[in-house]
């Protein structure tokens, strides 16, 4: 998805992420986009600093995905955790750990009668 070291998407992931726009236009949902990255290999400088890298790669996203024409309002959330979650635990440093989350929210359940938030 990303360059090591990287914020903006691969020319490959940009082509995924505009086929992905349309569909999220259409749908009511909001939209949360979570950034990731891999922690620096040992014995190397780190690249700059993962959690802001991590936000960077999404806020890439969400402005990809507003350029293609999803609503500003649509985007619940844009936030990064880093090197913290990685997808493949055994091995943080592989490519699949430089990555963005995106999901769908469901709107929330009608409170049943009498009860307020």
């Amino acid at each position: 998805m990303f360059a090591e070291g990287k914020s903006q998407p691969t020319e490959r992931m940009r082509k995924v992420l505009a086929t992905l726009a349309p569909t999220l236009r259409r749908m009511p949902n909001k939209i949360a986009i979570t950034g990731h990255t891999v922690p620096p290999r040992p014995g190397s400088a780190p690249e700059g600093d993962p959690w802001e890298l991590s936000v960077a790669r999404a806020a890439a996203v969400r402005a990809i995905l507003s350029n293609s024409g999803v609503p500003s309002d649509r985007f619940a959330l844009v936030s990064g955790k880093g090197d913290t979650e990685p997808l493949v635990k055994d091995n943080p440093y592989l490519p699949y750990n430089r990555r963005v989350g995106l999901v769908l929210k469901a709107d929330s359940p009608p409170l049943p009668s009498g009860i307020k938030p």
